[in-house]
């Protein structure tokens, strides 16, 4: 692999995961969640690896980070819209999970950096959380996991919302 090919690779691993967004939706919808949880295992370990490898190779920025954001965005929304679509979790959750996104996406510029203390690990909680419904297909498990994800989107809510009044009372203040 030359080392232009080497400067894609995180970018092509993000971009596989929003390929595999239409995948998993329709997995679920047709009841195979044993494919569907290869998938989701695929996506999660190349969501593990893109950020680093695009740091290791000096081509991470901004754009590609807002691209991360988006594709994991799609991704969770395409698994748990599945879920609510065949009955299996609620639709509070890609309703809350929409609301998230949307609130950090308008809020982001507020900010140098993209950096959020809590709402970067929201992902890797909801993703974790519909991997446990499709590998451990239990009802127990799966309402756990439901919790779980509703449990993070309000916590993530309410941090980003006590961020901007702190940030917006500063900002008045100086």
């Amino acid at each position: 692999m030359t080392m232009s090919a080497l400067h894609l690779l995180p970018h092509g691993l993000t971009a596989l995961r929003l390929a595999f967004a239409p995948i998993l939706y329709q997995l679920i919808l047709s009841g195979r969640g044993d494919a569907a949880v290869v998938v989701l295992a695929i996506a999660m370990a190349t969501d593990a690896v893109d950020g680093l490898l695009a740091r290791r190779f000096g081509v991470a920025s901004r754009t590609g980070a807002h691209f991360d954001f988006w594709v994991d965005f799609v991704l969770i929304e395409a698994v748990f819209t599945g879920f609510a679509t065949t009955g299996t979790g609620p639709w509070a959750i890609p309703v809350l999970t929409a609301l998230t996104f949307a609130f950090f996406i308008a809020t982001v510029r507020l900010t140098p950096t993209m950096y959020d203390p809590v709402g970067r690990n929201i992902g890797g909680i909801l993703m974790g959380s519909a991997f446990a419904v499709l590998a451990l297909r239990d009802l127990m498990v799966a309402q756990a996991a439901f919790l779980v994800a509703l449990g993070a989107l309000f916590v993530t809510l309410g941090a980003r919302t006590i961020f901007l009044a702190r940030l917006w009372r500063t900002g008045l203040s100086s």
